[in-house]
């Protein structure tokens, strides 16, 4: 049996699907990060593991392409990184940015939005065949909404706190107890010393809080849908979509925190008069394969 290799690459971790050529899936395989901006050779590791474990599982079948979708492979040569995959595995091999295989897998090729809110945020369209973004310039220049900019809000909170002489807030006093520290100070040591993952995993405290009915963390989503909506908004507006317009979410801070979510959905509807919303959940990795088809077959 022939089989393509189908790979997400993103910034926490790299998935591979090996699907049959009429798109069965066959095998699984999942390893660590795969973004190639974070650390080059340790991506390029994670993502041959997954590769090799496909093979592995499949062995007596043939491999016949690898289809990769990488974070991070916007900015760097993609002629490079095609070259050493080729030289590996001695197949054909697909190149595509991260987003556009989440925007295949969950929209299917059609024309529409795809608003990612994870660790960060973007959002890519599809219309007349060219792909545009929004967003996703990274937490020092954008990433409005995401994870780690509710992170990144909560501790502004305790800082404008405390410059202003005001009590702690119960979000605030819930962070500083969460993470051991003694004073305000070791707030800034946190920010300036951890990955930007560390302060998006703060989320869930805020989440908790406002689930508690806690104002300041109540507030903090809601501005954080607000955010990704107009993000997504702006894309509309780009692109000139008119009339119907298919979107999709795919991230945790928009698949599993409703309140963003909600949020999120209603400023959308208030501007875009007949949404078509695309929920089925699809592996991206099936989104690589389908490029490659489309491109190779």
């Amino acid at each position: 049996m022939n089989y393509i290799i189908g790979i997400d690459g993103g910034g926490t971790k790299t998935e591979a699907v090996a699907y049959s050529l009429d798109g069965q899936e066959l095998a699984a395989s999942k390893s660590g990060y795969g973004n190639l901006l974070i650390n080059y050779n340790t991506a390029i590791t994670h993502i041959d593991e997954c590769i090799m474990a496909c093979k592995t599982a499949l062995a007596g079948h043939t491999c016949k392409g690898i289809s990769l979708g990488l974070a991070g492979s916007k900015a760097l040569s993609k002629g490079e990184i095609k070259q050493y995959f080729y030289d590996r595995y001695q197949v054909e091999i697909g190149l595509y940015e991260d987003a556009m295989i989440a925007h295949e897998a969950l929209l299917h090729g059609k024309e529409g939005i795809l608003t990612i809110a994870g660790t960060g945020a973007v959002s890519i369209g599809k219309k007349d065949g060219v792909y545009e973004y929004g967003g996703g310039w990274g937490h020092l220049l954008g990433d409005e909404g995401s994870g780690y900019w509710i992170g990144l809000r909560a501790l502004i909170l305790l800082t404008k706190e405390h410059d202003q002489s005001r009590p702690y807030s119960s979000l605030s006093q819930t962070i500083l107890q969460h993470l051991n520290a003694d004073t305000i100070h070791d707030i800034k040591k946190f920010v300036y010393s951890s990955p930007k993952s560390e302060v998006a995993s703060l989320t869930p405290l805020v989440v908790n809080q406002a689930r508690n009915h806690k104002q300041e963390a109540s507030e903090i989503l809601h501005q954080a849908g607000k955010n990704l909506a107009n993000m997504t908004l702006h894309l509309y507006t780009k692109q000139q979509f008119e009339g119907d317009c298919l979107l999709a979410c795919k991230g945790s801070i928009l698949t599993e925190v409703p309140e963003v979510f909600n949020v999120y959905k209603k400023e959308c509807e208030k501007e875009i008069k007949h949404i078509q919303w695309a929920t089925q959940r699809v592996s991206s990795a099936k989104g690589a394969y389908q490029l490659f088809m489309n491109e190779y077959k």
